[in-house]
C-alpha cells in the first residue's frame, strides 16, 4: 500500500511523469527564466506525451486521466520548471477542460484534438485591467449582429497569450455573463505584447484587446448567460490543480535545501547538524505534506462527483501561504548564495510567489472558505 492510496494507474503516471520533468524540463528551467522565452518544440512533446489533455476525453485526443493523475502531473512539471507548470495548467486545465465539459460536438471536433495534440495552443480570458476578483461582472461587452456577436473590451494577465491559437473569453450579454471561442487573426482582435513579470519567466503574460471583433454565434461556448458559472466550475477543480503546481515548487525548495544544508559545512560539521537549519527544514516538510494531502484529497473528492468549493479553496489558500514560507527557508539555509540565480532557490521565490495572486487571492480564498462555512452575509 503507497502512503497516498493511489491506484495502480495513479501510480504508473505519476512514476512516468516524475521521470520525464527530471530528465527532460528541470535542465531548462534556467534557460527558461534567464530569456523568458517559451518552449514551443518543449509543449508540442508535451502533447505528443499525452499530457497536454491528460484530464481530457479520450474520443476527443485526450489521455482520460483522473483528477488526482492530472494533479500528480501538475506537481512534477512544475517542481521541474513553474512556467512550464503554469502555461500547461492554463492550456488543460481551464481551456480544454472547458471545451470537453461544455463545448458542443462540433465545438470539440473542430478544436479539442489540436489542443490535446499540440497543434495548438490555447489561453483562458477571465480577468480583466479594471479588477480580478470580480470576475462575474466584466466591462467586456459582446453584443448580437445577425448571426454573430461582436465582441469589445480587454483582458489582462492572460497566461499563454502570446502564442495561444485558441481564446476562451467572457464577455457581458443579455441575461448574464457568456463565454466565447476566438482565434487567434479574427480582424480587431490584437494581442499585446509580452509582460515583464517577477517570475514565471517562459510562460508568457499578456493583454487581449476587442476592437469590435466579430465572432460567429456558434462560437458561444454554452447557453446564453451562463459562462461565468461555467469559468467558476472549472476554477473550483482548477484551484486543485493549481494547489499541486505550489506543492511542486515547494517540494522542489523543501529538497534544495535539504541538499546544501548535507553538502554545506561549517564549523566542521554539516549545517544539516545545527538545530538553526534542521528544525526549519523538519517544519517545512510537515506544511509540504499536509499541502499535498489537502490537494489531494480535494481531487479525490471530485472523481467521486462531490463538490469541492471549500476544499479547492483550502488546498489552494493554504499551499500558496505555506509554500512562500518554504521557498524563503530554503534562501536563507542557503545563505547568500540563495540571493544569486546561480541556485534556482531565488527562482522558486519568484515563481510561487505568482500563486499567492492567480486564480484566487489568498484573501479571496478565505472568502471562499468562510462563505462555505457561514453563508453569505451582507457586507
Amino acid at each position: 500500500m503507497n502512503k497516498y492510496h493511489l491506484t495502480n494507474d495513479q501510480l504508473d503516471a505519476w512514476k512516468a511523469v516524475k521521470k520525464y520533468a527530471k530528465g527532460r524540463i528541470e535542465p531548462l528551467a534556467k534557460e527558461l527564466d534567464s530569456t523568458d522565452e517559451f518552449l514551443l518544440e518543449l509543449f508540442k512533446e508535451l502533447g505528443e506525451m499525452g499530457y497536454l489533455g491528460a484530464t481530457q476525453s479520450v474520443d476527443f485526443g485526450g489521455s482520460g486521466c483522473d483528477a488526482v493523475t492530472g494533479c500528480l502531473i501538475l506537481e512534477e512539471v512544475s517542481k521541474a520548471s513553474g512556467a512550464v507548470g503554469n502555461s500547461l495548467n492554463a492550456h488543460m486545465s481551464l481551456v480544454a477542460t472547458l471545451l470537453d465539459e461544455h463545448g458542443t460536438l462540433e465545438q470539440k471536433n473542430k478544436y479539442l484534438f489540436d489542443l490535446t495534440s499540440g497543434k495548438k495552443f490555447g489561453a483562458f480570458g477571465l480577468t480583466e485591467p479594471s479588477g480580478g476578483s470580480n470576475a462575474g461582472a466584466p466591462k467586456t461587452k459582446a453584443v448580437p449582429y445577425g448571426d454573430s456577436y461582436v465582441i469589445s473590451g480587454s483582458k489582462a494577465f492572460i497566461t499563454n497569450g502570446a502564442i495561444a491559437d485558441v481564446f476562451l473569453i467572457t464577455a457581458k450579454t443579455e441575461g448574464g455573463v457568456s463565454a466565447f471561442i476566438l482565434e487567434r487573426g479574427m480582424p480587431g482582435f490584437q494581442i499585446g505584447p509580452s509582460d515583464h513579470k517577477m517570475g514565471m519567466h517562459g510562460s508568457p503574460t499578456t493583454s487581449l484587446y476587442f476592437d469590435e471583433v466579430r465572432v460567429p454565434a456558434e462560437n458561444m461556448l454554452g447557453e446564453q448567460g451562463t459562462g461565468f458559472k461555467a469559468f467558476a466550475k472549472a476554477l473550483d477543480c482548477g484551484r486543485v490543480k493549481v494547489a499541486s503546481m505550489i506543492v511542486g515548487l515547494a517540494q522542489a525548495a523543501l529538497e534544495a535545501a535539504i541538499e546544501y544544508s548535507n553538502e554545506r559545512t561549517q564549523f566542521d560539521k554539516p549545517i544539516a547538524a545545527f538545530q538553526g537549519v534542521s528544525f526549519p527544514i523538519a517544519e517545512a516538510a510537515t506544511q509540504v505534506e499536509a499541502a499535498r494531502l489537502l490537494t489531494l484529497n480535494a481531487a479525490r473528492m471530485y472523481d467521486q462527483g462531490m463538490p469541492i468549493k471549500m476544499e479547492s479553496a483550502m488546498a489552494k489558500y493554504f499551499a500558496a501561504e505555506i509554500a512562500l514560507k518554504v521557498c524563503d527557508m530554503a534562501i536563507t539555509v542557503h545563505g547568500g548564495y540563495g540571493y544569486y540565480a546561480d541556485f534556482p532557490v531565488e527562482r522558486y521565490y519568484r515563481d510561487v510567489k505568482c500563486y499567492h495572486i492567480a486564480e484566487g487571492t489568498s484573501q479571496i480564498q478565505r472568502l471562499v472558505i468562510a462563505r462555505q462555512l457561514l453563508g453569505r452575509h451582507p457586507l
